[in-house]
């Protein structure tokens, strides 16, 4: 295992850690601009949408391409023992 993917996995339960403390800190913010109506307090909404949900989308993303990456490798690279269609022609 490299350097690289060591880090990585250290620094994977950081991750949860993270993206809870953004949840948090939006569902307080939106409680205070709730308290000055319903204007800011949708205009926080749409802030906090922004906020929380690039993170996620941007993970969710490197998480899809990480299995799509893996699935057409498994389709290239036939299991150990299996032959390969016209090898040795």
């Amino acid at each position: 295992m490299s350097t690289q993917q060591r880090t990585r996995l250290a620094l994977l339960p950081l991750l949860p850690v993270g993206l809870t403390a953004l949840v948090v800190l939006g569902f307080f913010a939106i409680g205070e601009a709730a308290g000055h109506g319903a204007g800011p307090a949708w205009l926080m909404v749409v802030v906090v949408a922004f906020l929380v949900g690039m993170p996620l989308l941007i993970l969710g993303l490197a998480v899809a391409g990480a299995v799509q990456r893996h699935d057409l490798i498994r389709a290239f690279i036939p299991h150990p023992g299996e032959t390969i269609p016209g090898a040795g022609q």
